[in-house]
């Protein structure tokens, strides 16, 4: 709609003659709120009409009074989102891990993924990325951890939670530990894993057998010089214990 009206107005004058007046700073809507104190308006009944129609058609929102609109609406948006997320619950939180197993499998990546919660708010998320990245390290649960940890600035993520699409592999697991993680929640089994080629329950049983019967041997080599490095962090004051 044009932004601009014609306006009838009375001149307080002995004459009584109508005039008018063209307004092109805003809408009638506007213009009537802007000068409805200053302009004494007579219409006929059908310019009446036309005038109200094009009231409610027009968009009083202009300038500023739209960019606050947009704000206000925008804050509104944020803050029930985050209110949404806060109640969340744990099958929730697992069914984005799980989701982001599936979309990981798409983006050339393992079918794994991790969720980390604190306070109910997701703190950070990761998948799998071995082959993608080229680093056998690169777990959706240590990728997570990675990201929690920069996101909190810290190494101890106590009061987290880790939602994982699999039960978490022996890396995981002490990855899990030593960040002080609260509690594991996961969607598929070690067995599961297992049974579409990521059995690493040899793990398992290669932990329990003594250093000499490993697959991967084991061999000590100069303890008596490593161990410098031990006394060193021991008589220190200053370490940070993690």
């Amino acid at each position: 709609m044009p932004s601009f009206c014609t306006i009838l107005f009375r001149k307080p004058q002995a004459d009584m003659m109508f005039q008018t007046q063209e307004c092109t700073s805003c809408t009638p809507a506007a213009h009537f709120r802007a000068h409805k104190k200053t302009l004494h308006f007579s219409f006929s009944f059908p310019t009446f009409l036309l005038y109200l129609c094009c009231c409610l058609l027009a968009d009083p929102a202009t300038g500023a009074d739209k960019q606050c609109q947009i704000s206000n609406f925008t804050e509104n948006k944020l803050r029930n989102n985050k209110k949404k997320q806060y109640h969340m619950n744990d099958q929730d939180f697992m069914r984005m891990a799980i989701n982001l197993s599936s979309k990981n499998v798409k983006n050339g990546g393992g079918p794994f993924g991790a969720v980390i919660v604190k306070n109910g708010q997701v703190v950070a998320t990761g998948t799998n990325r071995v082959t993608a990245n080229c680093d056998p390290t690169a777990h959706a649960e240590v990728s997570a951890i990675r990201q929690a940890c920069k996101v909190l600035k810290t190494f101890n993520l106590s009061g987290c939670t880790i939602y994982t699409s699999c039960e978490p592999c022996p890396m995981c697991l002490a990855a899990i530990y030593w960040a002080h993680i609260d509690k594991i929640f996961y969607g598929n089994t070690k067995a599961d894993a297992g049974n579409i080629g990521f059995d690493d329950s040899f793990i398992y049983k290669e932990m329990d057998l003594p250093l000499e019967e490993r697959r991967i041997k084991a061999i000590q080599l100069l303890p008596e010089e490593a161990i410098k490095a031990f006394q060193e962090w021991e008589n220190n004051e200053e370490k940070t214990p993690y």
